[in-house]
């Protein structure tokens, strides 16, 4: 499947087998600072589902990343905005449902400052 960002860029979505979800975890975890530092924090388990789900860009082939050289790699072919746009077209729709309800909630929380 080829999603079209705003800005025009195509982008092809690799089709996941069985081992990309040991690939996942594994760059997760290669991503997480030692020491009480947690880069992955900031790289998020959905932007490494992202990463991996890109099999090309503009008709570029992308390479699977084994590091975080690699992962810094794939995301400096986006610019800000265009990342964002990616990895919500790329969550699927069950994962989108989830996190606007979550997000739902959590505007309307109990306790909140409502002024």
């Amino acid at each position: 499947m080829t999603i079209t960002l705003s800005t025009g860029k195509k982008v092809t979505q690799r089709e996941k087998r069985g081992q990309h979800n040991f690939i996942e975890r594994k760059l997760l975890a290669t991503c997480m600072g030692e020491g009480g530092q947690n880069i992955g924090g900031a790289l998020s388990a959905v932007s490494i589902r992202t990463i991996i789900g890109i099999e090309a860009v503009d008709g570029e082939a992308v390479t699977i990343p084994s590091d975080l050289a690699g992962v810094f790699e794939v995301m400096d072919k986006f610019g800000y905005e265009e990342w964002n746009e990616l990895e919500s077209k790329m969550l699927p729709k069950e994962t989108q449902e989830q996190l606007a309800a979550a997000a739902k909630n959590l505007a309307n929380s109990p306790g909140s400052e409502t002024e």
